[in-house]
């Protein structure tokens, strides 16, 4: 069998068999074929089953559902206790004839397990090897040394971790904390610590949105100074970035995520939803059908991401047949509300309006927490809250929804500002009296409407972090790029963006290469001179911690006035951009009495 570009060899691993007293078994065992599933899925030319397809079938002998997988080959093995150690036979089935094509067996203690994983993997990918006359090069593949109690620990963690619940994160949050304690340079019990605050950010707690995001966000970054292709973490650096509004590190963390490990189901999915922010609808929609591939067996947890990715592809046809698929429709708080815009664009006004009571509930009950909610907030709180890089079709949807009189649901009252809009931000003693759009209110003094007051005094000049935050970075570390250095890079990362569209539009393939090799270079190089590099400099840590601390603030005060001005708060979110150089960008020019 010949491994081509236009296919490439599908690998599923099955639940190893635990012969004997089960109960007995360390969490080390019971973990080792979803640790074997992570070894194969970083290797480039073999397409691995999700774990959610194929840790759910329990037998060799269920042809039915494995065929249902579609794979070229299946491993195979079980565990027998034999005295002090274990037996570990492993077996490399060719699906298309059902023919052993190698089979091993491994005695080991319970210590040695880790490196046996190493060696199994060595193996089958060396047979696989020869069986499809390819080199399969590693991407990210590498043998690690840990401490058992250290990985027992981390197992433990992620197993309550996809309980989904706030309880079991929590509970998974201590598991990697006691394994950080045996081993502090565990960066995959950072990564799994990071991920119980994703969950939190992304599915549970939106009243604590800032502390989670905040959580995931750093814990990422640690888990990538101890290793730098950890692929989980760096996807969630990619959207953490996003919703930070720094769409050019977003875009380089998720792409090296993907090509780290381009065979981890769940991760595709994140990508793909991140990409459609950053304006890349079309690749998305390639992961999305991947993932799908992937896990054949239960393809209808990536249907919302479909219909997401379809709307923003403007098949709204098509989008509306992945909603209809979707068994919850309230996944996402706002996902009744993309369908209603599909609708909107199809012209069905009794399912737009069926859709829209949907997601108005689901507003009143996750954000409003029961309190009665008008059009215009539930309407500026779904413009908020999606970190879109490039224009949405859902923009047509908004303004038709914002046009709406008064009804028996719903209230909507819109603000027409003539001329050049204003507003002032004063401060008077520990309040500032803040005035835009006709309304006017007090907020307590905090740092970022400090840094908020001067960006405003001084529109679309760019401000270092260290001057908002008042630091003096040693000269003895990494010299800072001036503004006008920054301006061209980021000048030519725009233009390199627009070239590689247009390259795909015309099919150039190689060309394609080129800029994105280019592309990624200059996103690689600016990721180290502003503090981002994983070999972190004296001057890169002090620089990395200010920019961290002046985001964090801003994003917070932003969050302070929209409890107050959502219609401000929405303003200084869409125009306001953080990073490493902060500064305010409105769309149209406004007026500030500072």
């Amino acid at each position: 069998m010949e491994l081509t570009s236009a296919k490439e060899t599908t690998v599923a691993v099955l639940p190893f068999q635990i012969l004997g007293d089960v109960e007995s078994m360390s969490p080390v065992i019971i973990g080792f074929t979803e640790d074997l599933i992570v070894n194969f899925s970083k290797f480039i030319g073999l397409s691995v089953i999700s774990q959610d397809s194929s840790l759910g079938i329990s037998s060799i002998n269920d042809s039915p559902t494995i065929s249902l997988l579609g794979t070229d080959y299946i491993v195979t093995g079980s565990f027998r206790a034999h005295g002090e150690l274990y037996r570990i036979a492993v077996k490399l089935i060719r699906t298309r004839d059902n023919k052993v094509v190698f089979a091993g067996n491994h005695d080991v203690t319970l210590e040695s397990i880790l490196s046996t994983q190493n060696t199994v993997t060595e193996q089958v990918v060396s047979v696989l090897q020869q069986q499809i006359n390819h080199d399969l090069l590693s991407y990210s593949y590498k043998k690690e040394s840990l401490d058992l109690a250290a990985y027992e620990n981390w197992l433990l963690g992620m197993n309550l971790l996809k309980k989904g619940t706030i309880e079991s994160d929590l509970k998974a949050r201590e598991h990697f904390k006691a394994a950080l304690k045996i081993d502090p340079q565990f960066a995959r019990a950072y990564t799994g610590i990071s991920l119980s605050y994703f969950n939190e950010w992304s599915c549970q707690l939106w009243d604590r949105w800032d502390i989670s995001q905040k959580g995931a966000h750093e814990y990422a970054l640690k888990a990538i100074e101890l290793d730098e292709n950890d692929y989980i973490s760096l996807a969630v650096l990619g959207r953490t970035f996003l919703y930070l509004g720094d769409y050019e590190k977003s875009e380089h963390f998720l792409r090296k995520s993907l090509r780290m490990n381009p065979n981890d189901a769940d991760n595709l999915i994140l990508i793909a939803f991140c990409m459609v922010y950053l304006g890349y609808a079309k690749e998305a929609e390639q992961l999305f059908h991947k993932a799908k591939e992937l896990n054949p067996l239960h393809p209808d947890v990536y249907f919302p991401h479909g219909s997401f990715i379809y709307f923003e592809l403007g098949d709204y046809k098509k989008s509306i047949e992945y909603v209809e698929k979707v068994k919850n429709t309230t996944c996402w708080t706002d996902f009744s509300a993309y369908a209603a815009a599909a609708y909107y664009y199809l012209s069905d006004h009794e399912k737009v309006n069926f859709y829209w009571d949907m997601y108005i509930a689901a507003y009143k009950k996750n954000i409003a927490k029961g309190k009665e909610v008008s059009l215009k907030d539930a309407l500026e709180w779904q413009h908020m809250v999606n970190p879109y890089k490039v224009k949405s079709n859902l923009e047509p949807f908004w303004e038709h929804m914002g046009s709406k009189k008064s009804s028996a649901n719903y209230t909507s009252k819109t603000t027409t500002i003539s001329g050049t809009p204003k507003g002032s931000f004063v401060q008077n003693g520990d309040i500032w009296e803040i005035e835009y759009a006709g309304e006017s209110t007090g907020i307590k003094d905090c740092k970022g409407l400090h840094d908020i007051a001067k960006l405003l005094e001084q529109p679309e000049k760019q401000f270092h972090c260290t001057q908002l935050m008042g630091t003096v970075l040693d000269s003895k570390g990494t010299d800072v790029v001036d503004d006008q250095a920054m301006n061209d890079y980021k000048k030519r990362i725009r233009s390199l963006q627009t070239d590689i569209s247009e390259a795909e539009e015309m099919g150039h393939t190689s060309k394609v290469e080129d800029l994105r090799e280019e592309y990624e270079a200059l996103i690689d190089h600016l990721s180290q001179i502003t503090g981002m590099s994983n070999k972190t400099r004296k001057i890169g840590s002090s620089l990395e911690k200010a920019r961290s601390a002046v985001t964090w603030r801003i994003r917070n005060a932003i969050k302070k006035i929209g409890e107050v001005q959502p219609k401000l708060a929405k303003h200084l979110a869409n125009s306001i951009k953080t990073g490493t150089f902060c500064s305010y960008v409105p769309e149209s020019p406004h007026e500030w009495t500072i």
